[in-house]
């Protein structure tokens, strides 16, 4: 008996040492950051490994180096992405970017732009290239006590708004077709119109977008209600009135 609890005594000994000797600082790195420092330079190591802690996935990463032709230029894209949903465009990781469809994008927007007779004001014209953003569009007035709503990491008094409230990141990128590099979706702006007056939008679904240019599949369909707010009816006033408030998600 003494001779076998010598026995385990001895065992639990060796299995302690290994254990302490392998230690987190003695684990080595995974080797294709090393090659990519060796080829980037000094700090790309840590740096992928921050964007990984952060939620990028590293095999996406991993790959999307391996085949890229310009390394130094998709490091340099990913360092000044504005979000981690940015980010994983440039790695081809569409399944961790909510909102998006998977198939060929088709553009189904509006080819020209739109005048209001009843307004008579060119100011308050849908341009075309606002009109592109729709698939169809019609001239509205808000009436006094509604409000609107905006994501956005950019301009709280942006042309683009929406009457609903938005459930997720997903009904942004996906609903209203933004591109994850033209938002870093970390704002929610309201805006009421106030009492005794209306606000003039034009008002219609979206229509669909590239997630990002020379990309056709997977895209961004739009289809969700969405405002666009004329330059000049976004004056001193509106902005004034415009307020930041908690995200909905």
């Amino acid at each position: 008996m003494k001779k076998n609890y010598s026995s385990l005594l001895l065992l639990w000994l060796l299995l302690s040492i290994s254990f302490i000797g392998c230690t987190d600082h003695d684990i080595e790195p995974s080797p294709w950051l090393n090659d990519l420092e060796t080829v980037i330079g000094q700090g790309t190591k840590t740096t992928v490994e921050g964007w990984i802690s952060a939620g990028l996935d590293e095999e996406k990463t991993k790959q999307a180096f391996a085949k890229s032709g310009n390394k130094s230029g998709l490091f340099s894209s990913l360092k000044t992405a504005i979000s981690i949903y940015d980010q994983r465009v440039y790695i081809e990781d569409w399944d961790q970017i909510p909102g998006i469809e998977k198939g060929n994008y088709i553009a189904n927007g509006l080819k020209s732009g739109i005048s209001n007779l009843k307004w008579n004001n060119p100011d308050l014209d849908l341009s075309a290239a606002d009109a592109a953003n729709f698939v169809d569009a019609k001239a509205d007035e808000l009436p006094a006590g509604t409000k609107i709503y905006r994501v956005t990491g950019g301009n709280p008094a942006g042309g683009y708004w929406t009457i609903q409230v938005p459930g997720s990141v997903g009904d942004v990128i996906g609903g209203t077709a933004v591109r994850p590099a033209w938002n870093n979706f970390s704002k929610f702006y309201v805006y009421q119109v106030p009492v005794g007056q209306t606000l003039k939008v034009w008002r219609g679904t979206t229509a669909a977008q590239q997630i990002a240019d020379g990309v056709i599949n997977p895209f961004l369909a739009g289809k969700a209600e969405q405002l666009f707010i004329p330059f000049v009816v976004r004056d001193a006033v509106f902005k004034s009135l415009v307020q930041e408030i908690p995200l909905p998600w």
